[in-house]
């Protein structure tokens, strides 16, 4: 430990993590530097300068000592305990004051408050440990039962304190009691931990035959008995209860805690061997085994000076002493045994053997945790952005056990910790990109791939909603001559009736073919606010957090297909809200919004629609559509059998289901495909054997009909023949079938009909529908649906696409190979086209860029046109925009298909890193250094 006296370690012990601790703060303050007043910012201000000062004279002292090659003074180490201590005890007086109860809890990190004790806990640690040093530099035997005796008086006396002088205590009128009683503590729990470390030390460091003769027994109680009486106690192993159970510091319950505890004592306490390779066997496993004596020390540094409590207060407090006193026993032992095998081989062989040694633990974890990320994308990716040309297979077992570590690993909380410290945080930010997979994710992840059974969710009915009514509606048309398209304006008055609630607005409508909206404004007091284009997930997660806060946010984002959700919130008794969207469409249209049918445009003879072509689509409107031959095109019957979990003794009804409705309507079998369908599925010809192929199939996972409806579709429109499907579905019930919404997002790939059907028990035919509620069933049908007429785009020798007869615009998805080079203007209508283009392209995954859907939100953004991966969101104030953005950068760094519905614990893992990575460092120029300089302890 002498080597602590080195200079340079103050970079690696306080100023490194003071300035990861000024990134956090700042990161925190510009976000809620708006809502503050002007005494509060200047606090902050205070706070600031004071650590920067403090800062600034840890980095000159470090250049004066280094460059005068002296070691630390035992002057600096008083110095940093009353100041830094000081700087400690006045932030928890001001923390009130520095984030007032105005600031809502989402829009910072939730454990900041913890944040200065972490990241400042290793610089007191540090100082104390100069003092022993300093301090032991001629300790004899004697010093070391007397430094014990003298630390185990302080709680004695704390106690008696507590029992006798302080109830006579008369407390001033002011809090100078309470300072005074404060202080007492901090200055009670220095000496407490010094005098026990002071004397740990000696006995590890003194050469005494009377310490020696003891050594094993002290080496059993340290590195052995107490580990694992600590995890016994903490996890309620030797009672009937739970012990302090998860709620405090931690969840240790894991086996491994157990195993590696075990075998680290076991080596510590083994005899030192004589034989040059055994004691580097030795050495090799308390390398391997030294992160996890690292690991509690660190879980436990933040919390030493509550040890003195825990003595007084439940008479087990030395157990939190435990890892200081393993991380103290274990350094000198790794110390001893690397100088003298330094003797016997090469210092650069043992360094780097100790290196990977250092990394067996930390890289396992992390081996461990990538191949949770790989397995999570890979299913998440398969159910909600799949590659339909692809053929996926994802190790269920694996993804079970995924799936388990992240239920176990979810919702940290700081008062009630279920998690692992530092490991769960890791966790989440390597698996998870720090975000989260709901309950709802995660229930269906076990409804496909395990077929857990899952009701669908009961649909909660807002009473708010529609209490409020739109009192006025106002459109207003313009018609762009240069561009030739129509800018609408439809401005609102909404009018809460009722007379006591607080009540929300909210409404769906659907966008015409070729109409899109691209602005967005709501009046909040007495100013218009316009609307903000973010990205999807993080506008719904500010949305949420406001509203449950009631204040002023509006939002408008698409829900499938051309279906808009719209919410305004809140609204006070009587009160009159303003608000307006901005729709461009191409030709005039008619909207049905809130059971009002707005004309938006008007009718203009000297106006001819004519087709436009931009980078990735062609708009054909309605007139030119009805010039183009219309066609029919070959049904192909598409049999989607369920084969999932409990299924088997269904496939000889599902036989005899087929083998009827096909004799019964004619049906060839070189028209037919069957599609086995569990979790995954698997497309096979009607031939000879296709009962038998049947009968083979395991039954296993969940009814994953989603997927394999649009797998079928996307195939179809990819392939683009002169065949449409028509799908019909084999189950015992069509409930336990996972579907996520309805397919409007791709009406594109089924012009003829939107409908499929079900052939039931009783082979009835029911027809259901894709566009909503697909589950639902409509009527029987007697018949399969002949082809009907489509009409073929750009002509029926070589169509590019087929388009249906409903007297609508359509949007066609250009050929890759075309590319106009046509420059598109910010909010034009020809911008909003090509976004439409681009999101087709997405649905269907068809030849993607590198994450699209980050390129999907940056191409809204830059065309100011609303997408559905985009949002329009009125806030209130800059600090609700600053969440916001950074909510926003968050989720597009990470994976699109994992969740923001709770705030994520950010800012809580840096600590963890840094330390770890300047750790593994610290030691790595330690043993670097050796070889030239020997280390002193």
């Amino acid at each position: 430990m002498k080597n602590l006296l080195n200079p340079k370690w103050l970079l690696i012990i306080n100023i490194l993590p003071v300035t990861l601790l000024f990134v956090v703060f700042f990161s925190n303050y510009n976000i809620i530097e708006s809502l503050l007043t002007i005494e509060t910012k200047i606090l902050w201000s205070k706070f600031f300068w004071a650590l920067a000062i403090l800062t600034g004279f840890q980095l000159a002292y470090l250049i004066f000592s280094t460059v005068k090659k002296k070691t630390i003074s035992v002057y600096y180490a008083l110095i940093v305990l009353v100041l830094y201590s000081a700087l400690i005890y006045c932030y928890t007086q001001y923390i009130g004051l520095l984030i007032p109860n105005n600031i809502p809890n989402w829009m910072i990190s939730s454990d900041i408050i913890m944040y200065p004790g972490t990241f400042l806990m290793p610089t007191l640690a540090h100082a104390l440990f100069i003092l022993v040093v300093v301090f032991s530099k001629h300790a004899t035997y004697a010093d070391v039962w007397l430094n014990f005796l003298y630390g185990i008086s302080t709680p004695l006396a704390a106690y008696i304190f507590a029992e006798i002088i302080l109830p006579l205590w008369k407390k001033p009128e002011d809090n100078y009691g309470d300072h005074t009683l404060i202080i007492f503590f901090i200055a009670a729990s220095i000496f407490f931990l010094f005098f026990i470390c002071r004397g740990f030390y000696v006995l590890t460091t003194l050469q005494s035959k009377r310490l020696l003769k003891y050594n094993l027994y002290w080496k059993i109680l340290i590195a052995l008995l107490l580990p694992l009486l600590g995890l016994c106690i903490k996890n309620g192993v030797l009672s009937n209860s739970t012990g302090l159970g998860t709620s405090y510091f931690g969840n240790f319950t894991h086996p491994w805690f157990y195993i590696i505890a075990i075998i680290n004592g076991l080596l510590i306490c083994l005899p030192i061997f004589k034989r040059p390779d055994s004691r580097l066997l030795r050495f090799f496993g308390l390398m391997i085994c030294f992160p996890y004596c690292i690991y509690f020390f660190l879980v436990f540094l933040p919390y030493l000076p509550l040890a003195i409590v825990a003595v007084v207060v439940i008479g087990i407090g030395f157990l939190m002493l435990s890892p200081l006193f393993l991380f103290i026993l274990q350094t000198d032992e790794l110390y001893k045994e690397y100088r003298y095998l330094s003797q016997s081989y090469s210092t650069v062989k043992i360094t780097i053997g100790s290196l990977i040694a250092l990394s067996i633990i930390p890289l396992t974890i992390t081996v461990f945790n990538l191949r949770d990320k790989k397995i999570l994308n890979e299913a998440l990716s398969y159910v909600y952005s799949p590659d339909y040309s692809k053929n996926y297979t994802i190790d269920r077992i694996s993804l079970f056990n995924t799936i388990t570590a992240i239920k176990a690993n979810k919702r940290p909380n700081l008062f009630t910790n279920e998690n692992i410290p530092f490991i769960t945080p890791y966790y989440n930010w390597l698996v998870l990109d720090n975000m989260i997979l709901s309950d709802e994710k995660i229930s269906v992840l076990e409804q496909v791939f395990f077929g857990e059974k899952k009701e669908d969710p009961a649909i909660e009915q807002d009473n708010s909603i529609g209490k409020v009514w739109p009192s006025k509606i106002k459109v207003k048309s313009k018609f762009n001559q240069k561009q030739q398209y129509w800018i609408s304006t439809l401005d609102l008055e909404l009018t809460n009736p009722d007379s006591t609630n607080l009540v929300s607005y909210g409404t769906e409508f659907t966008l015409p073919e070729g109409c899109w909206i691209r602005d967005y404004y709501l009046h909040i007091g007495n100013r218009r606010e316009p609307g903000i284009l973010a990205e999807k997930k993080s506008a719904l997660w500010v949305f949420s957090q406001i509203r449950n806060e009631n204040r002023d946010p509006g939002i408008l984002y698409y829900l499938t297909g051309n279906k808009i959700a719209f919410k305004v919130f809140p609204f006070a008794a009587k009160e009159i809200r303003k608000t307006g969207i901005e729709f461009i469409h191409k030709s005039p249209v008619t909207l049905n919004f809130a059971g009002h049918v707005l004309s938006l445009g008007k009718n203009d003879p000297n106006v001819i629609a004519k087709i436009e072509t931009v980078d990735h689509a062609t708009y054909i409107p309605a007139t030119e559509k009805a010039k183009l031959k219309l066609v029919r095109r070959k049904p192909i019957y598409h049999f989607i059998i369920d084969i999932s979990k409990n299924k088997a003794t269904s496939i000889r009804s599902y036989m005899t289901r087929i083998k009827n409705l096909t004799s019964s309507h004619n049906l060839k079998t070189e028209d037919i495909r069957l599609n086995l369908t569990n979790a995954f599925y698997k497309e096979i010809p009607m031939d000879s054997d296709w009962d038998k192929q049947l009968n083979r199939n395991s039954f296993e996972g969940g009814f994953f009909l989603d997927g394999a409806i649009k797998k079928i579709l996307v195939n179809s429109y990819k392939n683009n023949k002169a065949e449409f499907p028509v799908m019909i579905v084999l189950t015992d019930s069509l409930s336990e079938a996972f579907i996520q919404n309805d397919f409007a997002d791709l009406k594109m790939t089924y012009p003829e009909s939107p409908n499929f059907y079900e052939l039931d028990m009783n082979h009835k035919l029911w027809i259901h529908n894709l566009h909503t509620n697909p589950k639902l069933r409509l009527t029987l049908s007697s018949t399969l649906p002949n082809a009907l007429p489509v009409f073929a785009w750009p002509n029926a020798v070589q169509p590019d696409a087929y388009l249906p007869n409903d007297g609508q615009p359509s949007i066609v998805l250009m050929p890759r190979r075309n590319n106009t080079g046509l420059s598109v203007e910010k909010k034009s209508w020809l911008s909003g086209l090509n976004l439409q283009g681009m999101w087709i392209r997405n649905t269907i995954n068809d030849n993607l860029p590198e994450n699209p859907h980050l390129q999907l939100v940056k191409k809204s953004m830059q065309s100011g046109i609303l997408s559905p991966s985009t949002s329009f969101l009125v806030v209130e104030n800059q600090a609700q925009k600053m969440a916001l953005l950074k909510k926003q950068e968050q989720i597009l760094s990470g994976n699109k298909n994992l969740d923001p519905d709770e705030e994520t614990q950010s800012m809580t893992e840096p600590n963890l890193y840094i330390l770890i990575v300047l750790l593994l460092v610290i030691f790595g120029y330690r043993f670097v250094k050796s070889r030239h300089i020997p280390l002193k302890c």
